[in-house]
């Protein structure tokens, strides 16, 4: 059975079955496969809201923005186990508090200029972890952070990295990554 006699079976497939196709034929950057998928998928019509489409993006964001926070945390955490016997924290989880702490503040500040709602870790927190375990990493992690100024300084150091992203950068690349503006 060559390429061409599968494709013009796809009609015939399920939805889930097209799209489990779709799904690695675009993980193998196929193209002309993935053109044959929709060619020969039934179509549905559907309006939707204006915003639809960024309320989703937003969403996207918000749990990978949360993901990364919790990686931090992670790390944080995974740095002061290895260098327990150590007095004092490790300059590294003093740089993951630092990243934790940039993550959420850049993520909040772009919530707050654009009245996104603020609880949305609490919303979400009954089906993944415990907001209250997250509440008190967070005031933990800010308590320790280093200074944007102190990160840069270690990172010179270790690596001779000059400029970070800084807050600010971060907060701006969050805008533009979902086409927000503000007035």
């Amino acid at each position: 059975m060559n390429l061409k006699s599968i494709q013009r079976n796809y009609t015939q497939l399920t939805m889930l079955e097209r799209l489990s196709l779709a799904d690695h034929a675009v993980a193998r950057n196929d193209e002309s496969e993935v053109r044959a998928i929709i060619a020969a998928s039934p179509r549905v019509c559907y309006s939707q809201p204006d915003y639809l489409a960024l309320f989703e993006n937003i969403n996207m964001f918000r749990f990978c923005n949360l993901i990364t926070r919790l990686s931090y945390i992670m790390q944080f955490s995974l740095f002061c186990i290895i260098d327990e016997d150590r007095e004092g924290l490790p300059d590294y989880a003093r740089l993951a508090a630092y990243l934790y702490v940039r993550a959420t503040d850049s993520w909040r500040t772009v919530c707050d200029e654009f009245r996104l709602r603020p609880d949305f870790n609490e919303q979400i927190s009954n089906s993944l972890f415990s907001v209250a375990m997250l509440e008190v990493k967070d005031k933990l992690l800010r308590e320790i952070a280093f200074t944007e100024r102190e990160a840069v300084d270690y990172l010179g150091k270790q690596c001779g990295i000059s400029k970070i992203q800084t807050l600010a950068d971060e907060t701006k690349a969050i805008r533009e990554v979902l086409g927000l503006t503000l007035k």
